[in-house]
């Protein structure tokens, strides 16, 4: 066995697909087979089922990866120690945010950080879903739920307010509503309700507006351009809605909802130092622009 051949199976074994696992571990994916099947060659026994899932570990394979992921922690130990990574401040930091979070909080943030921080690359996944923590996909997750399973280090990040919004040109053609039986007129503005990839954004019902006509889509930006485009109304974080003076918060003594942010990180990379300054510096931020949320 050589240490190459272990990190190519566990990056296999975190994935499960064999094209994703060969993008990620950049090869290609006949070569990853191959070095799996030495691998397993080497151990004189099947690490893996092929199934319509993808690669599934078998009872040796799980084991195996309990072994490496021992090793790998004091490996990074050990790269983090010796290579005095705290002065050098370098390296990549992947974060998995959900789309409204990323676009609207990260994004227009991360010039300050790199100045700060220089040699630190930040890869921002913002999309409608979230990447694996526990199969290392990403660094530093923000999550809309408290995980609970995998040797996580989590922290409440913030909470944040949503309100329900209409533009302002239909307030002064309609006038402000002052109960939900008054939107009936309007089109609901929301998720495709069978391709929520949260629970907490499955707020419509609690908020009784259900049976209004609706227009729907999985993307939070998408929404938001509908509804300063006088599609409707619709509820969107105020640290969106903000961005347009034309969209007001109307029945905000009906539907006031709250919802939290949870940061995540992997133990394993928890003492890195680029992740711990990117932390640090992401809970100031937080702070620092506390109103939005």
């Amino acid at each position: 066995m050589n240490w190459d051949d272990l990190r190519l199976f566990l990056g296999l074994a975190r994935n499960g697909k064999i094209s994703i696992a060969a993008r990620n571990l950049q090869l290609d994916a006949t070569t990853l087979i191959r070095r799996v099947k030495r691998l397993e060659t080497a151990l004189n026994c099947n690490l893996f089922e092929l199934s319509n899932k993808g690669y599934l570990l078998t009872d040796h394979g799980k084991r195996l990866v309990h072994y490496i992921e021992h090793a790998e922690r004091h490996i990074l130990e050990a790269k983090n120690d010796l290579t005095d990574e705290r002065q050098e401040l370098s390296g990549t930091v992947r974060v998995s945010a959900s789309e409204g979070f990323g676009s609207w909080v990260l994004a227009p943030a991360l010039a300050e950080f790199k100045q700060r921080y220089p040699a630190i690359c930040v890869e921002l996944v913002a999309n409608s879903g979230f990447l694996n923590i526990n199969k290392r996909e990403a660094d530093i997750a923000i999550l809309l739920e408290k995980p609970t399973k995998g040797l996580l280090y989590t922290k409440r990040l913030t909470d944040y307010r949503l309100n329900l919004y209409m533009h302002e040109d239909l307030v002064a053609a309609h006038g402000a509503p002052s109960s939900i039986e008054q939107l009936s007129p309007f089109n609901l503005v929301s998720y495709v309700p069978d391709l929520i990839y949260a629970p907490q954004l499955n707020f419509i019902e609690e908020s009784l507006l259900s049976p209004l006509h609706a227009l729907k889509s999985t993307s939070i930006n998408a929404q938001f351009q509908m509804l300063r485009n006088k599609a409707g109304v619709g509820i969107l974080p105020h640290f969106i809605a903000k961005n347009a003076h034309e969209l007001q918060p109307v029945l905000q003594d009906k539907i006031n909802i709250t919802r939290t942010f949870w940061l995540a990180t992997h133990r394993d990379v928890r003492h890195l130092a680029r992740v711990n300054v990117f932390l640090d510096w992401l809970n100031n931020t937080v702070q620092k622009h506390a109103d939005i949320f």
